[in-house]
């Protein structure tokens, strides 16, 4: 038998982490390091649970970004349905003692592995899915002779674990799954559908809309959302055609798209018809199918999610439109990002055209993907040894409007170059060896540079104390 999992991906000890960090303060730490509030990643955690309990609709945590169990734990609290996607089999099975707790406690639980299926990982799914109830995993498929060689894969003498199949549809982001209109697709409904085999059944259809965070408004991302569940709805009328006697679980989001929602709580604007038209098309899709949204980034946030705009910097006061309590309901603001990097200056330089700086971390530490909102790879946070306030006008904010700010202006491997944006006279000042925060512009990817999380809580009294470190899985 192979060896995989765990035994191929050592990770380090977290008691032994533990006994190093917690107690000591951010300032005290070496960088780069990367910095965790649990405060704010519980309240964004929290806040999308409620808005999609107040809708009536399931909610499946991404675990993608984080890869840690114990923000996989705040993403689907501490009671009622567990629902995950993973990219990769090691977050599956990492997941996997998580998973039999919350089964052993009763509660509805079921994960998605979300990458449409490679022949080489239906073994080491097919183990899986034997450790846990039946119908408890599920695959993601977009080709029929995927399918034809996962069904086989039964007939060899492996134990039926019973697994479910949702199908991808491209809904518009073109990375991958079946237009709704394709022949492929048609093939693999029917596949399924005949199937005499029923270990592997279908459960839904997924989509994801990766090209919400093209978005620059909550208009935008709520169309979006709509246009997904109108997709999904299309093709599911279809499947209902046919002898197929399940409710089909309809599964729809991205960040943008999915925090979105929330927007339908909020006091709209009279003449913001979108955030009314998405009721009526929930309650209607529910008559016949099962709807939930999916999303992985909102925990954390990042600047790419603050540059789409899905949600409003400020929310409303009092009640939203639907009459119930505001914890549906969080801003989309720096206040809610809940990474920052902890980097240190290695040097200055004054003398150029524009003043910079550089320090010691790049692209393994912050990650290569663009912002639209600004051309950088971070910005520095109003975090100064310990003292953080965003009203602290001797360390601004970056100024979207003004473009003012220091910011990750070029990067390498190992070397990042702080620019400074902005009239000379507003600069604050750096100096060598001086430790910064920075806000990322993509967790995800920020987060794969570093084997661990540092986790402080802002909540706590001290915003600097770090009180936890949260071990990354690692592998694939």
């Amino acid at each position: 038998m192979d060896m995989h999992s765990i035994y191929q991906y050592p990770v380090p000890s977290a008691a032994a982490l533990k006994l190093q960090y917690v107690g000591r303060k951010i300032q005290d730490i070496d960088p780069p390091a990367a910095i965790i509030d649990r405060a704010v990643v519980k309240k964004n955690c929290n806040v999308m649970l409620q808005a999609s309990r107040s809708l009536s609709i399931g909610f499946r945590a991404h675990v993608k970004t984080h890869k840690t169990v114990e923000l996989a734990r705040l993403q689907v609290g501490e009671d009622g349905p567990a629902h995950f996607i993973v990219s990769t089999i090691i977050e599956a099975e990492q997941l996997l003692p998580y998973l039999l707790e919350c089964q052993a406690q009763g509660r509805p639980t079921s994960m998605l592995y979300g990458m449409p299926l490679p022949p080489s990982k239906m073994k080491r799914l097919i183990q899986l899915a034997g450790k846990l109830k039946p119908w408890t995993l599920h695959v993601l498929l977009d080709h029929p002779e995927t399918y034809d060689q996962f069904s086989k894969m039964f007939d060899t003498g492996i134990e039926e674990p019973y697994i479910g199949a949702f199908i991808k549809i491209d809904t518009g982001y073109h990375r991958s799954g079946l237009h709704p209109k394709s022949e492929l697709l048609d093939q693999l409904i029917t596949r399924i559908c005949a199937a005499k085999n029923r270990c592997l059944s279908l459960a839904g259809l997924y989509s994801h809309l990766g090209n919400s965070y093209g978005g620059s408004s909550s208009a935008d991302a709520l169309m979006g959302l709509m246009a997904e569940i109108r997709g999904l709805k299309a093709v599911a009328d279809i499947i209902n055609q046919t002898s197929i006697s399940s409710r089909l679980t309809l599964s729809v989001g991205a960040t943008p798209t999915a925090t979105a929602a929330q927007n339908i709580f909020d006091s709209p604007d009279a003449s913001d018809a979108t955030a009314k038209e998405i009721i009526p098309l929930i309650a209607d899709i529910k008559k016949d199918y099962d709807l939930e949204l999916h999303a992985g980034v909102y925990p954390l946030l990042d600047l790419q999610q603050l540059a789409t705009h899905a949600r409003p910097a400020e929310i409303s006061k009092g009640l939203h439109a639907m009459d119930r309590p505001v914890d549906c309901l969080a801003p989309l603001s720096t206040a809610n990002i809940g990474l920052r990097i902890l980097v240190e200056v290695a040097s200055i330089y004054d003398e150029r055209d524009k003043p910079e700086a550089l320090i010691a971390a790049g692209s393994l530490a912050l990650g290569r993907d663009p912002c639209k909102s600004y051309l950088g790879w971070g910005i520095v946070t109003p975090w100064q040894g310990g003292v953080q306030s965003a009203q602290d006008i001797s360390y601004p904010i970056y100024d979207e409007i003004n473009k003012a700010g220091w910011i990750v202006g070029r990067i390498s491997q190992e070397h990042g170059i702080l620019v400074w944006e902005g009239e000379k006279s507003g600069m604050r000042e750096l100096h060598v060896g001086e430790k910064l925060l920075l806000w990322p512009n993509h967790a995800c990817i920020a987060g794969a540079g570093f084997s661990w999380y540092l986790v402080v809580d802002s909540d706590s009294g001290d915003a600097d104390k770090i009180v936890d470190v949260w071990v990354r899985w690692r592998g694939w």
